[in-house]
């Protein structure tokens, strides 16, 4: 606490970056005994990404590397600098695939880094938001975590509206819904995915519910953000939308304002998403 308020804490920091990442700005960590490799471009970017590993989203990560085997597809929404992009990577392997979702265009950026730096093959990246139709949205950052525009009344947001809790910078992205992305893009369908996109979550989950209701999807987690969610939308709404695409165990725990939720799907919700699935199939004939 003393050395942060000296005057030369940044030189401290800056040290302990250097000692644990060396001269090259690269974080390495041992996760599931896979090596990950992180660039880094400043002591604070070190030490968040290092909490992200080791506390913020560990309980994700747990979940996600016990169920995710070599050959399974992941989808990651919201894939920011890849702190889940690299270790799943590893985790699939080469015969596996994860798919990754970031609009924003630094963060992005640094994905595309650290995909490179890892020396990884299997992703698959899209610089895009996933809705629940196709559009355009401003995303504004406040310097830490990109965030959409939260719409006034119905539909998209307003890509020409300015936000006047807006800090930072703003880019237009473009959005697109999740199932008709992954039928356009050929992509397969995932064992697992991880969604975080502060507040827009509920449009992510709805967007992509052929894709939940499909039987090869077993498991959801979603960090959602009672503070950033559209009027009207409400947790207990997400939770619901959740268990009626055939999760039948739904789980969650606080994070400092924050639902961390977990869902699977158990034999039962299984059975229910293969017949909502056989429905769908033959409406498309």
């Amino acid at each position: 606490m003393v050395a942060r308020r000296l005057p030369f804490a940044k030189f401290l920091r800056k040290g302990y970056q250097w000692l644990a990442g060396g001269a090259d700005n690269i974080l390495r960590v041992n996760l599931g005994g896979h090596e990950l490799l992180f660039r880094v471009h400043s002591p604070t970017e070190y030490r968040r990404i290092e909490a992200d590993l080791f506390s913020l989203e560990r309980y994700f990560l747990d979940a996600l590397m016990a169920e995710v085997k070599d050959g399974d597809v992941f989808l990651d929404v919201g894939s920011f600098r890849g702190v889940f992009v690299v270790p799943l990577a590893k985790a699939v392997g080469n015969r596996g695939l994860v798919i990754a979702i970031e609009p924003a265009s630094k963060p992005f950026a640094h994905l595309e880094a650290n995909v490179r730096l890892n020396g990884l093959t299997n992703v698959r990246l899209f610089k895009a938001a996933l809705g629940d139709q196709q559009g355009k949205v401003r995303l504004w950052c406040d310097g830490i975590i990109p965030t959409l525009l939260r719409p006034p009344t119905g539909g998209l947001p307003d890509p020409s509206a300015s936000s006047p809790t807006a800090s930072g910078n703003s880019e237009l992205v473009d959005v697109y819904a999740g199932d008709g992305m992954i039928e356009r893009e050929r992509l397969p369908i995932p064992k697992a995915v991880k969604i975080d996109v502060e507040g827009f979550e509920y449009r992510v989950i709805r967007g992509l519910s052929q894709t939940f209701r499909n039987p090869t999807c077993r498991m959801l987690c979603c960090e959602i953000h009672p503070y950033a969610l559209p009027d009207g939308i409400t947790p207990q709404m997400i939770l619901d939308e959740v268990k009626s695409l055939g999760f039948g165990k739904v789980t969650s725990i606080r994070r400092a304002g924050e639902l961390q939720m977990i869902a699977c799907k158990d034999r039962e919700g299984a059975r229910a998403g293969k017949a909502q699935q056989a429905v769908i199939d033959r409406e498309r004939l």
